[in-house]
């Protein structure tokens, strides 16, 4: 068995924080399989800060333990070994700055001895690139960066992110020895950037840099606990309820779903649009609110149940008592690159789906006839698509059943990460590992000095501020403060 170090995000989901995130769906979805495998796992994940209190701190926990049966972990939560299965692991939870420190990370790593890194996620596969850990490095690229800042640069109206973006991918890109995607899709559009990194060359001609990870399921059924939707803020036993569950970030046509539910609930009264989840602090901050403002403007709104971000054990009461779900992407790269949790997340629960049709998934679930697509951008389309399948319950069930079915097939966690798996048994480096990289080198070298020439910038731009603020103080204030300011220039000058 290998001993694995891996780098994610939290929460995860069984920790029933109230945000859970795709990102820690990710991390556990490679987590889960090595460990039912018996490979020994040290996890240091970021723990994304708006799913924690303020005060959080950095936790390291030596021997955690997760339990199949509570759906928790820590040695207090341990129950017997009989009523299903036990998976101890080093498992720590870190602030931005520890998870950025890259002398603690590698005195984690040092004292662990992996026998590889496993980077689940982009922001955790940066962090792994800047780590010396002398050991194969697998970087999972959720999504393409590139396509997500393009978004991001659409909604700030700022272009300004590019860079940063294309930074850190390009480190990741440049050090990794396989990486991999969301879809077969993305896997090209990847290609491309080693192509730019210059790792495609001499040493690596025939080598499979790349391997399409789809978003997973775990095999466990929803289990209903209690009752959530149903005789609640208007919403009656026989009224169709759609259903959003999840962040609402860059790439969500609200007005598409807005425009398109209007039109539908302008015809059919039973029509009612249940949402959870809410904005996303870290990446999107105007999305929600502009749809919740859309909302209130609307003669439906009392129809518009918004209930926000909820405990993640929630969540599944939502998906069991609604009639569809509703997936809303716009047709930018992002999405066409990309994959969707929700979209699993219903399928697991025998909700039937209805989406805009551009992502590989949604083109998938259309061909095997596990749930329902619209075109993307045509809220009449959308509209026409709600008011069919909110008379023909019959269609919508028998969607469901097979979204279902499919979904348990195809999108489970073990079959999802095979390749991953078998490469951990023996972990390898890339054929250019270690070689020379000839192209762009000015630039490679460029981007390496990039980092320290921000700071130097930065500590420049304060010391002017420093410097202009004592000025300020000199010619605004008394004569008292003026001398003063004269003293603290003095010393400074004296003393460094």
């Amino acid at each position: 068995m290998s001993r694995i170090f891996i780098l994610g995000m939290s929460p995860l989901p069984f920790e029933n924080d109230k945000k859970v995130y795709g990102t820690g769906i990710r991390t556990w979805q490679f987590m889960l399989p090595l460990l039912e495998k018996g490979h020994k796992l040290c996890v240091c994940n970021y723990g994304i800060p708006s799913a924690y209190p303020e005060d959080t701190k950095s936790s390291f926990r030596k021997s955690f333990v997760y339990d199949e049966n509570s759906k928790a972990g820590g040695s207090q939560s341990m129950h017997s070994a009989s009523k299903g299965c036990r998976y101890s692991f080093e498992y720590n939870v870190l602030v931005k700055d520890d998870f950025e420190n890259a002398e603690l990370l590698s005195k984690i790593l040092l004292e662990f001895k992996p026998d590889c890194i496993v980077g689940c996620t982009f922001y955790p596969s940066f962090i792994a690139s800047k780590l010396a850990g002398g050991v194969p490095f697998w970087a999972d690229l959720f999504g393409h960066v590139m396509a997500e800042a393009q978004a991001r640069a659409y909604i700030d109206g700022d272009d300004s992110c590019l860079f940063h973006y294309w930074n850190s991918e390009y480190s990741i890109a440049s050090s990794a020895d396989i990486f991999s995607c969301v879809s077969s899709r993305q896997e090209y559009a990847l290609i491309g950037e080693l192509g730019a990194a210059g790792r495609l060359n001499r040493h690596t001609s025939g080598y499979k840099f790349t391997c399409a990870v789809p978003c997973g399921i775990p095999q466990e059924e929803y289990k209903h606990t209690k009752n959530a939707v149903r005789g609640k803020d208007g919403i009656s036993s026989d009224d169709f309820v759609v259903l959003w569950t999840g962040g609402y970030n860059t790439w969500t046509d609200v007005d598409t779903v807005f425009k398109g539910l209007e039109l539908a609930m302008a015809k059919n009264p039973k029509i009612k649009f249940v949402s959870t989840g809410g904005e996303i602090p870290e990446q999107d901050i105007k999305t929600y609110p502009g749809f919740l403002s859309m909302i209130e403007g609307s003669p439906y709104k009392d129809r518009f149940v918004m209930r926000g971000w909820i405990a993640g054990e929630d969540v599944p009461n939502y998906y069991l008592e609604a009639d569809l779900g509703i997936n809303i992407d716009k047709d930018i790269y992002e999405v066409r690159l990309g994959s969707k949790n929700r979209i699993l997340d219903w399928m697991r629960a025998g909700l039937c789906v209805l989406s805009s049709n551009v992502c590989e998934l949604t083109e998938i679930m259309d061909m095997e006839k596990a749930g329902y697509v619209f075109k993307a951008g045509d809220p009449e389309n959308l509209s026409e698509k709600l008011l069919y399948l909110a008379v023909n319950p019959d269609r919508v069930k028998t969607a469901a059943a097979a979204g279902k079915k499919y979904g348990f097939l195809k999108f489970n966690f073990d079959r999802t990460t095979k390749r991953l798996q078998k490469w951990v048994e023996d972990p390898t480096f890339s054929p250019d590992r270690g070689k020379d990289k000839k192209i762009f080198f000015e630039k490679e070298e460029a981007l390496k000095n990039l980092n320290k020439i921000v700071s130097e910038q930065k500590k420049m731009i304060d010391e002017r501020e420093r410097r202009i603020s004592e000025l300020e103080g000199i010619v605004q204030k008394s004569f008292i403060y003026r001398l003063y300011s004269y003293i603290k220039i003095i010393k400074r000058k004296l003393f460094g």
